[in-house]
């Protein structure tokens, strides 16, 4: 503990003391007689002098360790003012015996002596506690030493004249006594010169803490988040009022020295307690030394979402009562809203992306498919069937084409993240062959390799799908006058654990950075490349590439999530990102997949076509009897496309365009219902699901094909659907529409 000004002051005194008494050893044969003489009342004002510098001591002690124990209200400032007080009201006992030999010495000292035995009496009624120390107390201190300085000086000076006195019989020991008592009064006066700028120091230290204990609490009150300490042993020292309110604990709930388990006590949700056990953090103080934080994230009593941070503190000196933790709460509730809203935002991005560059082909083969059916509606001439069938193929082709589209958009949009499987990547490839072409635009030319000997992966096949569109949207970005996007795929072996940092790149592209500094592990990888010959990367922001939110792109033209949402996907895979860039150089960003256990079967986009529900069916073939068919459908065009379709093939078609029609129909038929036809969605209160029920309910025997044109290749039934029901996407054609009649008859034959 650094010495307080009062023992500086008490050790000059010693000094110049020790300096007179050499003085006077030197002059001690000359002056023995006068010092006989003289002996009783140097031993009394010596003695004097003691109990002066006592009180002075007492005095002074008691004044800063009160306010040391204000500005930190420790334990050893507290005991250090104990002894002070108890030290002075002790000394009350030898005042009288002190004040004798004052009153000896010369004038001007009576009433300095009657304000110190008044105050002395004073403070021999206080606690000797620190708390106790009554209003006033501090100008009671202050008084007595002021007073005790005055008599001090006095007593000095009185002493000096004595000794001058007695050091008069040769010139060398005048010098010489002249020299010491010189030097002892100077340390004297520089005791209490000390002593006199401690009181002054002890006064501006008291206005300072308090100062800083007032902006502490104001800076900590102001805080957004929560914030406890504790000490070593587990108990709170201070909160701010946040904290409460982040929590949801009651008002009145935290209080000083609550402990650290009565507080994890209450803080649960769910029979989960939301804080660590104290068994750990009293771990982390036994190792001496700082911790990296502890992060939580968890669902507080108040149902907010919370981010609880524990760190450790140590004091500089060691010392135990020093040491403690900082537990902070932190509301992120409207944080992670703003992230999941902002991440919807990139996937929408994307799909805008997407849906355009469709958009536009599907365009154009509307006009292949309209221009067609012109001329061959022109060449209606006998001799003219050949031309006219010609155009009718060419416009039945694109409208396959646009078939493909719409399956591609369609499957593009149901995929869901979920958990990794096993994908193929040359699967995936045919898959996005086709969307990044539409998605980068015509000036970028898109080299997506054949990666037929590429492992299977463990990854979901959505997130991938995601993940390789956000990168080559960033690369479109990169190259706004075009250029050339390569994606590839290779299979990579590690014997050992492997530095991604240190592999070889292509030459320009020096800078570099990867998603883990940790090593990859040892085994099988698929290694995912998607280079561009763009500008590249300066090095600032390849460095902070990963960052939520960072975006170089101007403002509203993108969010700085799409290398946040790449991250988070290799991160979900155990894998790596390592992007290598360089000025005019280009970028190549390196997936690093884990390599599947097994083969892999991936989810593709296909034409849509007939799909029924897993159930046994009889072998398919003609039927050999005509059947009752119910058709509902409001579009008109489509509903008498199907009514044609079965009409052609012998069948008893009913129609209707609506539900509440289609039941009025059903009621009032001859016969039994064999088939019913519908599409899902249809107008009114009876959608296609729940028309079937009720139709079935009168003709239990009938099958149900549903038709919908957001269904597709792998779609699951709807729930609510009937069993045994047989799914049919749109567009269809003629053979998937009779395919499906004759797998729906088939299941509700088996059933």
């Amino acid at each position: 503990m650094p010495r307080h000004p009062a023992r500086r002051a008490h050790v000059l005194a010693l000094i110049g003391a020790g300096l007179l008494i050499v003085t006077f050893g030197a002059m001690g044969i000359e002056l023995g007689n006068e010092m006989v003489r003289h002996g009783d009342l140097d031993r009394q004002s010596t003695a004097a002098g003691s109990y002066l510098r006592g009180l002075h001591h007492a005095t002074s002690d008691a004044r800063i360790c009160h306010y040391a124990w204000l500005a930190h209200q420790q334990k050893p400032d507290a005991a250090c003012y104990t002894e002070a007080i108890h030290q002075l009201s002790e000394s009350l006992s030898g005042f009288e015996a002190f004040r004798s030999v004052q009153m000896r010495e010369s004038g001007g000292r009576v009433e300095p002596l009657a304000n110190v035995r008044k105050q002395l009496e004073t403070i021999s009624a206080w606690p000797v506690a620190v708390e106790g120390m009554p209003d006033g107390g501090e100008q009671v201190l202050a008084s007595l030493d002021q007073n005790l300085s005055m008599l001090s000086r006095a007593s000095t000076i009185d002493q000096a004249d004595r000794v001058a006195n007695m050091l008069r019989n040769t010139s060398w020991q005048r010098r010489l006594g002249l020299l010491g008592i010189l030097t002892g009064v100077f340390s004297l006066v520089s005791a209490g010169w000390v002593l006199d700028r401690s009181s002054l120091a002890a006064a501006r230290a008291e206005t300072s803490s308090r100062d800083l204990a007032l902006r502490l609490r104001a800076t900590l009150d102001s805080l957004s988040l929560g914030v406890a300490v504790f000490g070593a042993d587990g108990r709170l020292w201070h909160w701010n009022e946040q904290l409460t309110a982040v929590l949801g604990l009651e008002k009145n709930f935290l209080r000083t020295g609550l402990p650290y388990n009565a507080l994890s006590a209450v803080l649960v949700v769910d029979g989960m307690p939301m804080l660590e056990p104290l068994e750990h953090v009293e771990a982390s103080l036994a190792r001496q030394q700082p911790d990296p934080p502890v992060v939580v994230e968890c669902k507080g009593t108040n149902g907010a979402d919370l981010e609880l941070c524990r760190t450790v503190f140590f004091a500089p000196d060691g010392a135990a009562e020093q040491r403690g933790f900082v537990l902070t709460a932190a509301d992120i509730t409207m944080r992670l809203r703003s992230e999941r809203a902002l991440g919807e935002a990139q996937k929408l991005r994307a799909l805008g992306q997407l849906t355009a560059g469709i958009a536009h082909d599907f365009k154009n083969l509307l006009t292949v498919i309209l221009g067609n059916l012109e001329l061959a509606a022109e060449h209606d001439q006998p001799e003219q069937v050949a031309q006219r069938q010609d155009y009718l193929s060419a416009a039945a082709h694109a409208g396959h084409r646009s078939e493909a589209l719409t399956g591609q958009l369609l499957s593009f949009m149901r995929r869901q993240s979920g958990e990794p499987g096993c994908l193929r990547l040359s699967d995936l490839f045919s898959f996005l062959g086709g969307l990044l072409g539409r998605v980068i635009g015509p000036r970028i030319v898109v080299d997506c390799e054949s990666v037929g000997e590429v492992w299977p992966v463990r990854a979901d096949p959505a997130q991938l799908e995601s993940a390789v569109l956000n990168l080559a949207i960033n690369a479109r970005d990169a190259m706004p006058s075009g250029g050339r996007l390569r994606i590839t795929a290779r299979n990579v072996t590690f014997s050992v654990n492997a530095d991604l940092m240190s592999l070889p790149v292509e030459e320009g592209r020096a800078m570099r950075v990867v998603s883990d500094p940790a090593p990859l592990p040892a085994g099988d990888w698929v290694r995912l490349d998607v280079i561009d010959s763009g500008s590249g990367m300066t090095r600032d922001v390849l460095a902070r590439l990963f960052e939520p939110f960072f975006t170089t792109k101007r403002e509203g033209a993108g969010t700085g999530l799409g290398m946040a949402m790449v991250l988070a996907f290799s991160q979900q895979v155990q894998g790596r990102v390592v992007v290598a860039t360089g000025r005019a150089s280009g970028t190549e960003v390196s997936l690093w997949l884990p390599r599947a256990a097994a083969e892999a079967r991936v989810e593709t986009p296909a034409l849509a076509v007939p799909t029924r529900q897993e159930a046994p069916t009889p072998p398919r073939k003609p039927h050999e009897r005509s059947l009752q068919v119910l058709v509902v459908e409001d579009d008109a065009a489509i509903r008498d496309i199907v009514v044609t379709i079965l009409s052609m093939s012998g069948h008893k078609v009913l129609e209707a365009g609506d539900g509440e029609q289609a039941f009025d129909v059903a009621a009032g038929m001859e016969g039994t219902l064999d088939l019913l036809v519908t599409d899902i969605q249809l107008p009114g209160p009876l959608d296609g699901i729940t028309l079937s029920r009720v139709v079935l309910e009168r003709y239990p025997g009938a099958a149900v094909v549903y038709m919908s044109g957001d269904l597709t290749a792998d779609s699951q039934p709807p729930p609510g659907s009937v069993a045994n029901a047989c799914l049919l996407a749109k567009p269809f054609r003629r053979d998937g529409l009779m395919e499906a009649v004759t797998m729906a008859l088939g299941a509700r034959a088996a059933s």
